[in-house]
């Protein structure tokens, strides 16, 4: 049985989630929060596959609000392992296939990294339009040896490294990094169109986003570069962006900011951060290994017009 999904099925579709998205890592509360925070303009709903009177399965679409290009329809389900071959899969996709064009989606997006969801995608009539890299680095092993003379160095230039919480006195600052960040990282279609009540709504209310181990980098009293870390509480987080205004980069602070989350992450019990970044993002892939995040999955993504 299909149905949308209610708020008291969180923690157990968190169980599915982690089990079968290999990017996951995020809180019941975040996914509640996740499903509620999205604009109006999304249309984002969420429903639930129920079988032998468990959750057997988990699926979300909406509207990719922050695109401006096209109106680009995005989805995600999940099955357990020892519940998939029943169809359930199919009539999930085919439930949120059917929101997505009454919503108006031009094309759809979707993505995989196990085998079985790609031929899943492709032979629902899914290309494959390109490829995510996810990196994991194991907190206890990584170097830190190079973020206090590398703080150093960049404060002759007058920049500062501070957490996000003392950032957001100036939050149309904060969110104009996060913007431009987002807007140049390489996709099929470009983030360019992140609003700032929105943004505050979706990314900065999110309860797993971590005001303390989250970075930013100010020249003088304006943020000019910043790494968001999202943990769940307990022992997992996440990178959810990083990046720096173009008229500051090449100066290392997108490196400062990074190392920070860790420096925070290793002395709250944090083991392992995960992070995603598309195989065109040579820059943020190379300043990742350079900091000892390595290769985890790599996950295909694909489109399919309606």
């Amino acid at each position: 049985m299909i149905r949308e999904f209610r708020n008291e099925d969180a923690p157990v579709a968190v169980e599915v989630l982690r089990a079968t998205a290999a990017d996951w890592t995020a809180s019941a509360p975040s996914l509640l929060h996740r499903l509620e925070s999205h604009p109006p303009r999304a249309r984002q709903v969420a429903w639930i596959a129920e079988e032998d009177g468990q959750l057997a399965g988990f699926a979300r679409a909406r509207l990719r609000w922050e695109v401006s290009e096209r109106s680009v329809g995005w989805l995600w389900l999940g099955v357990r392992q020892s519940l998939r071959g029943r169809g359930l899969g199919g009539l999930l996709a085919a439930t949120a296939e059917r929101h997505l064009r009454e919503a108006g989606a031009e094309v759809v997006e979707s993505f995989a990294a196990e085998e079985s969801g790609r031929r899943f995608l492709e032979e629902r009539g899914y290309r494959a339009a390109g490829s995510e890299r996810l990196s994991r680095l194991d907190v206890a092993s990584a170097d830190l040896s190079a973020l206090p003379g590398l703080e150093q160095a960049v404060a002759s230039e007058g920049f500062r490294l501070v957490p996000l919480k003392e950032a957001l006195a100036r939050p149309r600052d904060v969110h104009a990094v996060y913007a431009a960040t987002s807007a140049d990282a390489p996709e099929d279609f470009a983030v360019d169109d992140i609003r700032y009540d929105e943004w505050v709504h979706e990314c900065l209310e999110d309860p797993d986003l971590s005001l303390d181990g989250s970075a930013v980098v100010l020249h003088g009293e304006r943020p000019v570069a910043l790494s968001f870390l999202m943990t769940d509480g307990a022992g997992a987080a996440a990178n959810d962006m990083t990046g720096t205004l173009p008229a500051f980069r090449r100066r290392g602070l997108a490196r400062l900011a990074k190392l920070a989350t860790i420096r925070w992450s290793a002395g709250q019990g944090v083991g392992w951060i995960l992070t995603g970044n598309d195989d065109d993002n040579q820059g943020m892939l190379a300043l990742n290994e350079s900091l000892g995040y390595r290769p985890a999955v790599t996950q295909t993504l694909y489109v399919r017009e309606p």
